[in-house]
């Protein structure tokens, strides 16, 4: 069995900044780490791996220093890893983005199951999942707390607010994970050093998935007009006093402002 995990790379929110002179986030010393939403489909993966012997494969688009993030994904047990790094996929949308990750797994080819994380941290929509299952003609199931695999079709779990609901797709499928449905495991130190010293990273261009340049503009249908930062929070006003005094003061303030009729 082989599954094919898309994992993506991000900002650390901790660490972006906002440019209010420029109304951009400032990104110029920001950290890039895995997407926290897609550790938990690459544990599914692996836990697949130790109970029916699957093949892993992680892939993502993105810049080179997006091959740190595949390393780590060695470190922790994945068997291969694809990055698709082109100057033609640096200003794509999300539904180019599925028509380059799609042409690479059909490229990977004979795989059984697509494992994605249910959105990205910062611009994520959760729409990556149904979007590549559309694209590939596959069935999908969405926001999986758990699944297995046997006789053909995967069988999914998904929390409800009343419960749970039971999910089946034949086999290949796209599933994401929902965060929460596992506890991700951390790189070994061992699989680290040999991430680095005894491992490869497949690296693919555009040509390589017979995508022209052209082609990808084409399916990038968003543009970006103009971004501004909003303007900064009201600080609020402490209210000190005897509970009766404060009381007032307050009624006053809610009615000068039209939250509260007389």
């Amino acid at each position: 069995m082989k599954v094919i995990v898309p994992i993506k790379q991000v900002y650390d929110l901790a660490t972006v900044r906002v440019s209010r002179s420029r109304g951009i986030l400032d990104t110029r010393e920001a950290a890039l780490i895995m997407n926290p939403a897609d550790r938990y489909p690459l544990e599914e993966a692996l836990a697949l791996k130790a109970d029916a012997s699957a093949q892993v494969v992680a892939v993502t688009m993105g810049p080179a220093e997006a091959e740190d993030m595949l390393r780590e994904a060695l470190a922790m047990g994945v068997d291969d890893t694809v990055l698709l790094a082109d100057e033609a996929f640096s200003s794509v949308d999300a539904s180019a983005a599925v028509m380059i990750v799609g042409e690479a797994i059909n490229k990977i080819g004979d795989y059984d199951l697509i494992l994605t994380g249910h959105r990205s941290t910062g611009e994520g929509t959760g729409e990556f999942a149904p979007r590549l299952a559309q694209y590939l003609g596959l069935p999908q199931i969405l926001r999986a707390s758990g699944l297995q695999v046997a006789d053909g079709k995967v069988t999914a779990r998904r929390r409800l607010s009343s419960g749970y609901a039971t999910w089946e797709a034949p086999l290949p499928a796209v599933v994401s994970v929902d965060q929460g449905a596992n506890k991700p495991r951390h790189p070994s130190l061992s699989g680290s050093i040999a991430a680095y010293e005894e491992r490869i990273v497949t690296l693919w261009r555009a040509e390589d998935l017979g995508l022209t340049p052209e082609a990808i503009a084409e399916r990038t249908r968003t543009e970006v007009k103009t971004s501004y930062a909003a303007p900064e929070r009201e600080r609020g006003r402490l209210l000190t006093g005897e509970p009766e005094q404060t009381a007032g003061e307050l009624l006053q303030e809610l009615k000068a402002r039209g939250l509260l009729q007389s």
